[in-house]
């Protein structure tokens, strides 16, 4: 309630009180005037008209103001104390007029809003996309890989052509038929020769490749593999240089054949195995008459148990049977290594043992190996206790060196390892990994010259320990740059059948790029340095060490026309005469150019 309301009651209540108290008395009054004498009414008004001439009413006015500044009057009569009979009147006065309150009016400015620059603290728990895969040593076979993506299968065909200096020609054909879904056979051949400077020092290669791969409707996939090899060369190293040989004599020819074929699974069954098992049989001869047949049979089968747990089991049988004009021996070697593995988001784990039969020698390898991630990084640690063979032969010993003699004996290298190492990506363009090993070999081969002009080598057997640390960089841009370098360090010692690691590369670093800035052009260039290995003087039967080696390679291939392109490769830029097996000299600077014409 206002206080002016307040004020007004107030007033009404003291005028009532006064005029009902006036009442009581004008009673009274009259009780006491009636006893005494009437006088006449003549008598009486006049005395009333004199009396209200004489004894006027004092009227008084109050103003007051309420608490909005409104003028309030409030008027009245007080009676004369002569005359108790008179009229009280009280009458009020006010100037307050109703009206509504101003409504407040909103002023819009053309000022921008305030920024907020608070930011909420969002947390997100994104899980690692890194996967842990246990590597093994498999065949590469691009062809198995099943599309991600419908695309139209291309049969596409090129032809290589070039020349060079060294007297150097070189043709290399690559032909597809087929479809993607069903089958797909690839043909590729190649033929090139070059000569150097030296007396005997010519090369020249031939290899036709047939791969074929079909998929039937059971989920199976199928590859055979059909291929032919045949290199010629000549001992040109030989001391002093002014001994003369025929060619003929120096002429060296390895021909190799390979018949494959393999079975796999593209999806696992329904009692959850993969498999695949690979036949091959391979047939290597040499000019002298010398021969080597290999049957290889690989046959791993997986199975799942459950989410985490796998059981493999691998097979492999390598029998060999070497035959020369003057002996001959066979070289068989079978390994079963059944394991169980365990995967989970902390570790990978595989344990297994590896029985092997090594021409009848009974030997009980280990298979263990541990991989576990760091938390909140990338890097994954890995480490293993494992056993193994390494199965040598004619032709696997004449591709590591081609200057060898005829062997007149074959052993297989057992290995026993103990290593350690980590791999890890940084970003989405850097990869990397390295590892520290320890390496226990039984039956090593290392090569020493002949005594006499040296031209070619004896094999020598030997046991030793290896201490090797390696480790590897890559970066990669898309398929616009691709970096790659990696370096190898071994430290051999406790030989046991020579004084030194003859023929065995204690350092070595390489380094790739493969730069693509346009579409049609492509820069690739490759560069090593190699610590020299040791070799037995034929003079003073001492241990030397060859001088390091260091190459550097370039190619460049561009566009010319839609299916035309033209490519120059240079070879050994620094035109650097090392020798990487003792008595034998590299080519020096080479160059190539030619065309790529492609049926598309």
């Amino acid at each position: 309630m206002k206080p002016s309301s307040i004020f007004l009651i107030v007033l009404l209540l003291i005028g009532f009180t006064t005029d009902a108290t006036a009442q009581r008395k004008k009673k009274t009054v009259k009780a006491k005037k009636t006893a005494t004498t009437k006088k006449s009414a003549a008598t009486r008004k006049k005395k009333k008209s004199v009396a209200s001439g004489k004894n006027t009413a004092k009227q008084k006015t109050t103003q007051t103001q309420n608490t909005k500044g409104e003028s309030l009057s409030v008027s009245y009569t007080v009676p004369s104390s002569q005359d108790s009979s008179s009229t009280k009147t009280v009458i009020i006065t006010s100037a307050f007029k109703p009206s509504l309150q101003n409504a407040a009016k909103i002023n819009f400015t053309a000022a921008t809003g305030i920024n907020d620059s608070t930011r909420l603290p969002l947390t997100y728990k994104v899980p690692s996309s890194n996967l842990f895969f246990l590597y093994q040593p498999i065949p590469l076979k691009p062809l198995a890989l099943p599309s991600d993506s419908p695309m139209v299968w291309k049969n596409s065909h090129q032809v290589k052509l070039g020349a060079g200096n060294l007297n150097t020609f070189m043709g290399e054909g690559k032909f597809n038929f087929g479809d993607i879904r069903n089958s797909v056979t690839q043909i590729e051949a190649g033929y090139i020769r070059s000569q150097g400077k030296l007396y005997a020092q010519q090369y020249s290669k031939f290899n036709l490749d047939v791969l074929n791969h079909f998929t039937s409707k059971q989920n199976l996939e199928w590859t055979s593999r059909a291929s032919f090899n045949s290199n010629t060369r000549y001992r040109y190293g030989f001391l002093p240089s002014s001994l003369t040989y025929p060619k003929d004599q120096l002429q060296l020819v390895y021909n190799t054949l390979l018949l494959e074929v393999g079975l796999k699974n593209s999806a696992p069954t329904a009692s959850k195995i993969n498999f695949n098992p690979v036949v091959q049989f391979n047939r290597f001869t040499n000019a002298d008459n010398a021969g080597e047949n290999n049957l290889i049979l690989n046959a791993p089968v997986q199975k799942e148990l459950t989410s985490q747990f796998a059981l493999q089991l691998a097979f492999q049988a390598d029998l060999a049977n070497y035959k020369t004009n003057v002996n001959a021996w066979k070289n068989n070697l079978m390994v079963l290594a059944p394991s169980l593995k365990y995967r989970s988001n902390a570790f990978n784990l595989e344990a297994g043992i590896r029985p092997s039969w090594d021409n009848s020698a009974f030997n009980l390898l280990p298979n263990l190996i541990l991989q576990t991630k760091l938390s909140g990084t990338s890097l994954q640690l890995e480490a293993g206790f494992q056993g193994s063979f390494s199965k040598n032969s004619f032709r696997s010993l004449a591709k590591f060196n081609p200057w060898i003699a005829l062997p007149n004996a074959i052993k297989n290298t057992r290995m026993i390892e103990q290593f350690i190492g980590f791999k890890g990506n940084s970003g989405n363009h850097f990869s990397y990994n390295a590892r520290l090993a320890y390496r226990q070999l039984r039956d090593q081969p290392l090569f020493v010259n002949q005594l006499g002009d040296g031209k070619s080598f004896d094999i020598i057997y030997s046991n030793m320990n290896v201490f090797q640390l390696a480790g590897e960089l890559n970066y990669a841009v898309q398929e616009k740059l691709t970096f790659t370098t990696g370096a190898q360090y071994n430290h051999f010692s406790k030989i046991s059948a020579t004084t030194d690691a003859f023929g065995l590369i204690p350092l070595e670093l390489t380094g790739a790029v493969i730069w693509k800035p346009l579409s049609d052009l492509q820069i690739k260039s490759e560069i090593f340095y190699r610590n020299g290995s040791l070799y037995r003087d034929n003079f003073s039967l001492a241990s030397k060490r060859l001088s390091p080696a260091a190459d550097l390679n370039l190619g460049i291939e561009f566009g010319v026309l839609p299916k035309l392109n033209a490519w120059i490769q240079m070879n050994n830029i620094f035109n650097n005469v090392y020798q990487r097996w003792n008595q034998y000299s590299v080519f020096g600077f080479n160059v190539l150019g030619g065309v790529v014409y492609s049926f598309q």
